[in-house]
């Protein structure tokens, strides 16, 4: 079987699947629908698929197995809940949107339909994490601490400093690292926050460097910073709990440490973006939900977990992460 695939989006993170896509024979793009006509055009014509600048002509007009929604935070209206109405599975790229009555809906949606949907958080699919994972086990874990550091994103992304648009960096970027740690230590059930802007005040309507620290239901504990000032890249993880310790580097997918006095040194080699675009194609052939990492609902609580976090920074007291 050959999935049928329709875009919604064909810039940024979407250009990357469409990308990746290319070469993929479990895969057939027939349809790319972006406001930009001239982006929406080239990027159907590489795939020799039909071209769209507006999503609800896309659903009447073409025939498709899937949807890829890869959008900014702010354009998220119905796309994904007409998806599972069409009776098209979904694949739906981070963050949800920028509210949680929108993700709300999209996720009752998904639920109310036989439709498989899932979130575009490739960190669960970088080789180093699985392999981690895999480590841990069902071993207690005590402690997570996460970070993601990294510059301003260049003015083809302008609409990510502002945070009416983007969400902010810890809704937009540092999801990534929020949803590592509860992959790790569990869904989190409360949350305190400080932030401050030293660096990027003219850049930035928004923080530019945040620390926030987490209790999970599991009992576990983590922190988690973000920054837009880093000079340099770097996405990490440290866990520790019972019988072991790890550090993780994400973004060069290598792991050290300590499991049951063990020495423990991992490198991966795998490309998380292709293997989760992958992992999803499999899953609609076979209709095996086991191999989606992200569910949406799943993917929900991690963008409940970061507006907790944006409630933190603004009230300065803690906050309980929305159920």
């Amino acid at each position: 079987m050959t999935v049928q695939l329709a875009f919604i989006g064909a810039g940024g993170i979407a250009s990357v699947h469409l990308d990746n896509l290319e070469s993929n024979e479990r895969a057939d793009v027939v349809a790319v629908c972006d406001i930009d006509d001239e982006r929406a055009t080239a990027a159907a014509e590489t795939h020799g698929a039909a071209a769209f600048t507006d999503h609800h002509e896309m659903y009447e007009e073409a025939s498709f197995d899937a949807v890829v929604v890869g959008i900014p935070p702010f354009a998220h209206e119905d796309q994904e809940r007409l998806a599972v109405e069409h009776g098209a599975d979904l694949f739906v790229e981070k963050p949800l949107a920028l509210d949680s009555e929108t993700v709300r809906e999209n996720a009752a949606a998904v639920a109310e339909s036989d439709r498989l949907a899932q979130v575009g958080h490739m960190v669960r699919y970088v080789d180093s994490v699985q392999r981690a994972k895999e480590l841990v086990g069902d071993r207690t874990v005590a402690l997570v601490d996460g970070h993601w550091w990294c510059g301003i994103p260049g003015e083809a992304d302008h609409w990510w400093r502002k945070k009416s648009l983007s969400g902010g960096q810890v809704v937009e970027q540092a999801t990534h690292t929020y949803d590592a740690v509860r992959y790790f230590a569990g869904d989190v059930e409360s949350v305190s926050a400080v932030g401050g802007k030293e660096v990027c005040e003219e850049e930035l309507d928004f923080e530019d460097s945040t620390s926030a620290s987490m209790r999970h239901e599991t009992g576990a504990i983590s922190h988690v910073s973000a920054t837009s000032t880093s000079a340099r890249f770097s996405h990490g993880l440290s866990l520790t709990g019972e019988g072991f310790s790890l550090e993780l580097d994400v973004g060069a997918d290598t792991l050290v440490g300590t499991v049951d006095g063990e020495e423990i040194a991992f490198e991966g080699d795998g490309d998380a973006y292709e293997t989760e675009i992958t992992a999803f194609l499999e899953a609609v052939e076979t209709r095996d939900e086991s191999l989606l990492r992200s569910p949406y609902e799943d993917a929900r609580k991690t963008f409940e977990t970061t507006l907790a976090v944006e409630r933190a920074l603004e009230t300065g007291e803690s906050q309980r992460v929305t159920e």
